[in-house]
């Protein structure tokens, strides 16, 4: 965590070079270091927010209320509006409550478009003929790509956060969806380098391409993503097909790996007998959210490491791109059960997915969600992770541990703050930490903020 002084430089009274720069940990108007941060996160909270709610507006979804939140907290953090430590913690819960509200929203609307998603098997880093990858999180981009190129001899193949697509039943009906090619976002530029064919970035995650790269002609964005010297897609898709038609066959994907996705809470509620049969049974022991965005370096194989020591009598519950640093591991099923052991709920706007699973586990066992035996593990990269912890915060979920290393805009009287409030971890050793799951010591009650 950074205990370097507050920096703003927002209004005309900021000291010269902005207020904190020579080292005050106070500005002009009166605001501090631990309020200057409070607002930091808030506006990376309503980053995160602003994603999910474009996404489901898109899709037809009621964000009314979602957009009065992000107004309300803009106001919230203008010069000389608050001061009130307290009430900027509520506004950060309030931030969370929208993104609760959001990400339903948004499943809901992929749910209703697309259904809901089942359980699949998906071929990884095979590809053939004429091909399109598709990166982002933008399924109401990939299914008009899906029928714009039904019949054309094209291939389709996803990317990253594009891997949960494969189990939504209206888009697996697409025979030329085919499967998936490469890992997190942050291996564009060797993937793309390789990949012979025509790329679209629907979202947040792009690479820009530099040096030796020379995929930019191939390259496509979409939306309100965009970088220089590549094209921008819009409605009419004919320039994609032609180019993607006139481009060599794909090569050099031969591999016969396959990866799961499609468990989606709405699918897993429907285990719940065999579930709960089990825990009784004493053949699942814990529960294991490890989830959220991954990022380049080895820090993050903290999460690799973690999720294949978890015993075989623990579920792990997964989301977003930080799967990709073990979800090429073959989990197989709870000893003496047909339950698998590794479940991906999807995108990370599906995170919610995991705490409508531990709500009707808590009213099933009659026990408080934060007795339960779920332990949540996240890595965090960017602003929709930020969302995220604030949406749990806000239910009142605690003892999350946070990794591979502290937030910079978090110091030590927010994070003290934190822990005491929720019982928040930082990631340790892999090894130590799991061995404190898996012997909790007492837990603190849910606090409401």
């Amino acid at each position: 965590m950074s205990n370097l002084a507050m920096f703003c430089h927002q209004c005309s009274m900021a000291q010269s070079g902005g207020c904190g720069s020579t080292g005050k940990t106070q500005g002009t108007c009166g605001k501090d270091d631990t309020l200057s941060r409070l607002q930091d996160i808030m506006i990376f909270g309503l980053k995160g927010l602003s994603a999910y709610r474009t996404h489901a507006n898109d899709l037809g979804a009621d964000t009314k209320s979602v957009d009065d939140v992000i107004a309300e907290t803009l106001y919230f953090t203008l010069t000389n509006v608050n001061f009130s430590f307290d009430q900027h913690i509520a506004q950060l819960m309030k931030i969370g409550g929208a993104g609760s509200e959001m990400m339903s929203r948004l499943g809901e609307a992929h749910h209703s478009r697309l259904g809901v998603p089942t359980p699949v098997c998906v071929p990884q880093n095979k590809a053939e003929g004429k091909g399109i990858l598709v990166t982002g999180h933008d399924l109401d981009l990939l299914e008009r790509l899906l029928i714009a190129t039904e019949g054309t001899g094209i291939n389709v193949y996803t990317h990253s956060e594009m891997l949960p697509a494969h189990g939504y039943p209206e888009l697996r009906k697409f025979s030329h969806l085919k499967g998936n090619i490469g890992k997190a976002w942050f291996d564009q530029k060797q993937l793309f380098q390789k990949w012979n064919g025509t790329i679209i970035v629907t979202t947040n995650c792009i690479v820009p391409p530099t040096g030796r790269a020379d995929y930019a002609d191939r390259l496509y964005s979409y939306g309100i993503v965009g970088i220089d010297n590549c094209r921008q897609l819009g409605d009419d898709f004919a320039p994609l097909i032609e180019q993607t038609l006139s481009l060599p066959d794909i090569e050099g994907f031969d591999s016969d790996e396959t990866l799961p996705t499609g468990h989606n809470y709405k699918t897993i509620l429907g285990l719940a007998p065999q579930i709960l049969d089990a825990v009784n049974a004493g053949k699942i022991k814990q529960f294991f959210v490890v989830a959220g965005c991954d990022k380049p370096g080895k820090a993050n194989d903290y999460f690799r490491e973690l999720a294949l020591s978890i015993p075989d009598d623990c579920i792990i519950l997964t989301s977003s791109c930080g799967k990709f640093r073990f979800n090429d591991h073959d989990f197989g099923t709870v000893p003496g059960t047909e339950i698998p052991r590794y479940l991906d709920l999807g995108q990370c706007n599906d995170s919610y997915g995991a705490v409508m699973i531990a709500l009707a586990l808590s009213d099933a066992m009659g026990v408080p969600v934060n007795e339960l035996p779920v332990n949540i593990v996240l890595s965090w990269m960017e602003q929709k992770a930020v969302l995220i912890l604030l949406a749990l915060f806000n239910l009142g979920i605690q003892n999350i541990y946070l990794g591979p290393n502290p937030p910079e805009f978090v110091n030590e009287a927010i994070f003290g703050f934190l822990q005491q409030q929720f019982n928040l971890h930082l990631t340790g050793n892999a090894a130590d930490d799991l061995a404190k799951m898996l012997n909790p010591q007492p837990q603190l009650n849910v606090v409401e903020v």
